[in-house]
């Protein structure tokens, strides 16, 4: 080790010395606040597709801490507490404590009061506590009894995601109006929905609003202090269950359980989550929809999404704003359909988080929706994306009542359009979710090729010539043959003849773009055509882009 490093840890012990004496006497105590202050890493420029994706250099906060149950003692969670403070993570001053029954977690119940400890909340279905030490000394002794029979997590931060900073929208289409007739929805959809209940886990929501006239909605409220701005939720409630003449949602006959989680600044934490989605179970909801996340993995919110998926309840999230790679739980969960925003020409929103757990894509950029005090806005991110979904869910549940789960879901995936790169990938999932595919896919003569989307892989940039595809997808029903692409960009056009096209499938052509010319932006212009049959929708066989490598 060299000598400055030395020197710089003992600094660090004397500093943590000194702040561990503060902690003992009260850090810990209901009188005191700590709110610790993020971490700060660099973020690699996100890998980007063709026309509407931007490279993001917010900062990422730490992605996940240690569980506390692989600590031995109390003294090594006081310790382990000490340092997230001093590094400033997301974790909350307060614990949650996991149980192997009701009847355990009722007598810790008891007794915690006189041994240190105050109980903040309680899950009775994941027999769960909410914790805070009072009395560390008396809550140490106690907690080392308990050692063997209970696991201790985190409490962790969660908050509605961040509105996308507007300069992240250039090249990116807005939806306005639009997103429902984009995805294919039909116009007579008002039985949509019928007997299926929705629980809308957010900010609270508007149920005065003109564009939720008529909509069954049902309010409960997890958290105490001043009213929430409810525009957020109501928002999300407006896309799902809509019902005025502008404003018409994806399954406008649901109700919906509006369960207020986030207080007045947005923000909550995953036990709080967790109770939502408990309560929102136990209260009849087949779909859950969060238009929230946190950064961390929580042992309890995940616990009360299991909860929900064995009792057949599909739970939609949003993966977040920050435009980074790292989706935001619960988005992140196995079995949580996580849901990234697209523009008007299917591309992935650079704004929008990415990697593992992106599952599929909707409207995200420029949509109009329902907010507080009989507002409308053009609302972008996530948030909306992820309503889009669980409406979708919500439209199928109800024609197809008693469907499992994994089947209604696989139902959005395996009828997505292509969208990006060919096939499941980071950005976009299974593709862009497409009601009007689900609709017809028991069709059996309906032909319908699309140009689905120019890709670049990213690892290419810098090279003489960078390799671009032009993708083809078979939406529809019919086996085609002999769908001919040409291809104008550069001053060349390029033909090809593709020969078979089973439904559902894309198939992808290659060409080479100059890296000079790429930088000052090309003219790309597709074109396709079905030779043997009539393609019903002739509106996604032409398609035009002006392509912009990024600068060296």
């Amino acid at each position: 080790m060299k000598a400055g490093s030395f020197t710089a840890l003992i600094v660090l012990l004397f500093v943590i010395l000194g702040v561990w004496t503060w902690y003992g006497k009260g850090l810990l105590s209901p009188e005191m606040d700590v709110d610790p202050l993020s971490v700060e890493e660099t973020v690699p420029l996100r890998p980007q597709g063709v026309g509407g994706n931007h490279a993001s250099l917010e900062p990422m906060h730490a992605q996940q801490r240690p569980s506390l149950a692989q600590l031995d003692s109390i003294a090594m969670l006081r310790d382990e507490l000490l340092v997230q403070s001093l590094s400033g993570s997301k974790v909350l001053k307060d614990l949650t404590l996991g149980f192997a029954s009701g009847p355990q977690m009722e007598r810790f119940r008891d007794e915690a009061d006189r041994n240190g400890i105050r109980i903040l909340g309680e899950i009775a279905g994941l027999a769960t506590l909410r914790i805070q030490i009072t009395d560390l000394a008396r809550a140490s002794r106690f907690m080392d009894e308990w050692e063997d029979e209970i696991s201790t997590h985190y409490n962790y931060r969660v908050r509605q995601p961040e509105l996308p900073r507007e300069e992240i929208f250039e090249g990116e289409k807005a939806f306005g109006g639009q997103a429902p007739d984009w995805l294919g929805a039909p116009v007579d959809r008002d039985n949509w929905g019928r007997g299926i209940k929705v629980a809308v886990i957010d900010s609270g929501i508007d149920a005065s609003h003109p564009a939720l006239s008529g909509a069954q909605v049902s309010e409960l409220s997890l958290v105490e202090g001043s009213p929430a701005s409810p525009g957020h939720g109501t928002a999300v409630a407006s896309i799902i269950v809509g019902n005025s003449e502008n404003q018409k949602g994806i399954a406008p006959a649901a109700s919906i359980l509006s369960v207020r989680v986030l207080n007045e600044n947005g923000e909550g934490d995953s036990f709080t989550v967790a109770r939502g989605i408990v309560e929102a179970v136990d209260r009849g909801a087949q779909v859950i929809n969060m238009s929230l996340g946190g950064e961390s993995s929580s042992s309890v919110l995940e616990q009360a999404v299991r909860y929900a998926q064995s009792n057949g309840v599909t739970v939609v999230a949003a993966v977040g704003n920050e435009g980074r790679e790292g989706v935001t739980y619960p988005a992140r969960f196995d079995g949580v359909v996580g849901v990234t925003s697209l523009d008007a020409n299917g591309r992935a929103s650079g704004f929008a988080n990415y990697g593992e757990g992106v599952d599929v894509g909707a409207p995200g950029v420029g949509v109009y929706t329902a907010w507080a005090e009989d507002e409308t806005v053009a609302f972008s991110g996530t948030s909306t994306a992820s309503a889009f979904v669980a409406g979708v869910l919500a439209a199928e549940l109800s024609k197809n009542p008693g469907a499992p789960r994994e089947q209604t879901v696989d139902l959005i995936y395996e009828y997505a359009n292509e969208s990006g790169k060919p096939g499941f990938d980071s950005f976009t999932g299974h593709g862009a979710l497409n009601i009007a595919r689900i609709e017809n896919r028991f069709d059996p003569y309906l032909a319908d090729a699309a140009i689905v989307g120019y890709y670049f892989d990213p690892l290419d940039f810098g090279k003489a010539e960078v390799p671009f595809l032009v993708s083809v997808q078979n939406q529809g029903t019919l086996w085609l043959k002999n769908v001919e692409l040409e291809v104008d960009y550069m001053g060349l056009s390029r033909k090809f003849v593709i020969s078979n096209l089973n439904p559902g499938e894309v198939k992808s052509e290659q060409l080479l773009l100059n890296a000079g010319k790429g930088r000052e932006g090309v003219r790309i212009q597709s074109r396709l055509r079905v030779r043997e049959r009539e393609d019903l929708k002739p509106e996604n066989n032409e398609r035009a882009s002006t392509i912009t490598l990024p600068s060296d």
